[in-house]
């Protein structure tokens, strides 16, 4: 066989070389991340029911005179959070697509779907 600039002399490829390259790196393992339970505590405002106004002698109604404090409740809520697998490579962590909650403002929350991404080590 003559020799070739294209065509390897040895038959595996280049003697330093390991293997053919992968990009995405090799896989080391895969990661379980538990489902977390989350627990959202949403503070509402409550009706509060006007006192039964107060008969006086003459027959007249008496209208209170003010207003009492306002009245909040607490609304709370439990969500699971839903677990996925993370496979961890040579080159980097990659984590699939998955769902999570986001609060938005206070006291409130959206599910959110996050895409798929890599972070590299």
């Amino acid at each position: 066989m003559l020799p070739s600039p294209t065509v390897s002399a040895h038959p595996g490829g280049f003697p330093w070389a390991i293997g053919t390259a992968i990009p995405q790196g090799q896989l080391l393992r895969y990661m379980w991340i538990a489902p977390q339970t989350v627990v959202v505590d949403t503070i509402l405002p409550v009706p509060v029911e006007p006192p039964a106004p107060d008969v006086t002698a003459n027959g007249a109604e008496q209208i209170p005179a003010s207003e009492g404090a306002p009245q909040y409740a607490v609304w709370r809520q439990t969500a699971v959070v839903p677990g996925y697998w993370v496979r961890q490579t040579t080159a980097g962590v990659y984590y699939p697509q998955r769902w999570t909650l986001e609060q938005t403002a206070p006291g409130a929350y959206r599910w959110r779907l996050l895409p798929a991404e890599v972070r590299a080590r």
